[in-house]
């Protein structure tokens, strides 16, 4: 774009070519009528020179006039690109309307507030401390969610797709945890072990002879992780085993039965002796072993 003060400086110089072109035909005339005009050559000389300021100022007019022209379609472009863009903005703004409503209306039926997924359970500084110290020794096998008293395995790296085998490494990791919860401050706690797939069915037949379907594969997880426990230690009558099959993920999974990471875990849930959801069990009780099931695959 050209600045105003050089389009001032171009219009100046547009209107001094005119005053001279003017005023040079004013002085022809003066001096005609004085009688002592000039000869012929000179009239032709200064009507040649007045041309050329008037052709000067009327090619500057058409650059101008050019320039304004290119400035007029930038500026109906940038109105063009502006209100694409505010388009844009309202459509993202209707999608943020549509979506909060639908969250709206999960809150209604839940409630004021989307539910945890678990009770808030309080554990003892000691053993928190010893948990969050688990979690940084193995922090690609671990998560650890203390407002939960849970610990969460993740899959992918304790089994082989479609197996309920635990890994060495996982083996190693569970063998601590066994140890923390033997500990004293964690002794006073029972463990629920619970197991979970995401949406991915199980299609292989060999797989399918071990774990027809996802209601299986996350229980026999489940009851490997636990029998690796019991082998570490912890008493079986502390122990309890659930499967959730898909059911119960915690972030979406892809379209089409993809699956996602994220779903694929067993979770180790540290919980009070009055919580076990079983009459008269503590953490020294009796209560029967999880039976073992097979691995072959």
């Amino acid at each position: 774009m050209i600045p105003g003060a050089y389009r001032q400086e171009r219009m100046d110089s547009m209107k001094l070519y005119f005053t001279a072109f003017l005023a040079t035909i004013a002085f022809a005339g003066l001096l005609m009528t004085s009688g002592c005009g000039p000869t012929k050559a000179e009239l032709l000389a200064m009507n040649r020179s007045a041309n050329e300021e008037r052709n000067k100022a009327l090619a500057e007019a058409m650059q101008l006039q050019e320039e304004n022209d290119r400035l007029q379609q930038m500026l109906a472009q940038k109105d063009a690109a502006l209100s694409a863009k505010q388009q844009e903005i309202d459509l993202l703004e209707r999608a943020k309307n549509e979506l909060q409503r639908a969250l709206d209306e999960l809150q209604g039926k839940f409630g004021r507030e989307i539910p945890s997924p678990g009770p808030m359970i309080a554990l003892p500084a000691a053993l928190d401390a010893e948990l969050r110290k688990l979690v940084e020794q193995y922090p690609d096998l671990f998560e650890y969610l203390p407002q939960y008293g849970m610990v969460k395995i993740k899959a992918d790296l304790t089994f082989e797709k479609g197996s309920d085998a635990v890994s060495s490494q996982a083996k190693e990791a569970l063998a601590r945890f066994a140890e923390i919860v033997n500990s004293q401050a964690g002794s006073k706690f029972n463990v629920y072990v619970a197991g979970h797939t995401d949406d991915i069915p199980v299609l292989k037949p060999e797989t399918r002879r071990t774990h027809p379907n996802n209601w299986y594969l996350s229980v026999h997880r489940s009851v490997s992780v636990q029998q690796e426990l019991v082998r570490s230690g912890l008493a079986p009558q502390r122990i309890g085993v659930l499967g959730f099959s898909e059911y119960h993920p915690v972030e979406m999974n892809a379209p089409g039965n993809k699956g996602n990471p994220a779903n694929r875990r067993v979770e180790l849930w540290l919980v009070p002796p009055d919580r076990f959801l079983t009459a008269g069990s503590t953490a020294g009780g009796v209560a029967a072993a999880a039976p073992a099931v097979p691995t072959e695959k």
